[in-house]
């Protein structure tokens, strides 16, 4: 059985908010209210949502700033932006910052849900067609579960394989330790064990470095 995808509404029309819950649960998706970006950024600590709707006018961080934050921090989270105005210069400001589609409100449910699934189904065989990343000075194979610097390597198991591609999806933000559980379908614990046992395996590498940090209160992060 396929998980269904999870989508986070980031609105304070909670009319707007409430409609768009309800279409796209009957859709088959999840779906998360959020009035404001700090509601957005509590829940997307324990939650890895598949795609962000985010209006342009919010209450104290607009949209934009919310989206250039998440961007810089090279979280590449599907981002919806959603304008009242259908101001040209907002919607290039959003295309600038990584912004994956813009609708100007209103607009047709219908038209919003054929945009998320071919976003899916791109970002879907993007993923298919990753096979090998840089990590600073590492090389991380994913298909060969293994981890190279220079001309040394460590294999990893399918569960530290798990680890390290979940947090190089969110690299250099910090994942709280049951968002990362959920998502690899182990205990908070065992997250303990397989990074601690990750880090060991990492830095036995000749002239190797810690890229698996701590983030304190939090969970952990990828900064290579």
């Amino acid at each position: 059985m396929l998980k269904k995808k999870h989508i986070l509404v980031i609105d304070d029309d909670k009319k707007l908010g409430n409609l768009l819950k309800s279409f796209l649960n009957e859709k088959g998706y999840l779906v998360d209210l959020a009035e404001n970006t700090k509601v957005a950024k509590n829940k997307m600590l324990n939650i890895a949502f598949d795609i962000l709707i985010l209006d342009v006018m919010l209450p104290v961080e607009s949209g934009l700033t919310f989206a250039s934050i998440l961007r810089k921090k090279n979280n590449n989270v599907p981002i919806f932006m959603l304008s009242a105005m259908g101001d040209t210069n907002d919607r290039i400001t959003g295309l600038k910052i990584g912004v994956d589609e813009y609708l100007s409100k209103p607009f047709e449910p219908e038209e919003l849900l054929l945009r998320i699934e071919n976003v899916i189904k791109r970002n879907s065989f993007s993923t298919k067609e990753i096979n090998a990343v840089k990590l600073g000075i590492f090389h991380f194979h994913i298909n060969e579960r293994k981890l190279i610097l220079n001309s040394n390597s460590i294999k990893l198991t399918t569960k530290e394989c798990n680890v390290m591609l979940y947090l190089y999806k969110k690299i250099r933000d910090d994942v709280a330790r049951e968002e990362l559980a959920k998502n690899i379908n182990v205990s908070t614990r065992s997250v303990d064990v397989l990074v601690k046992r990750l880090r060991e395996k990492i830095l036995s590498l000749p002239n190797s470095k810690n890229i698996l940090l701590t983030s304190r209160g939090i969970g952990y992060r990828l900064d290579p």
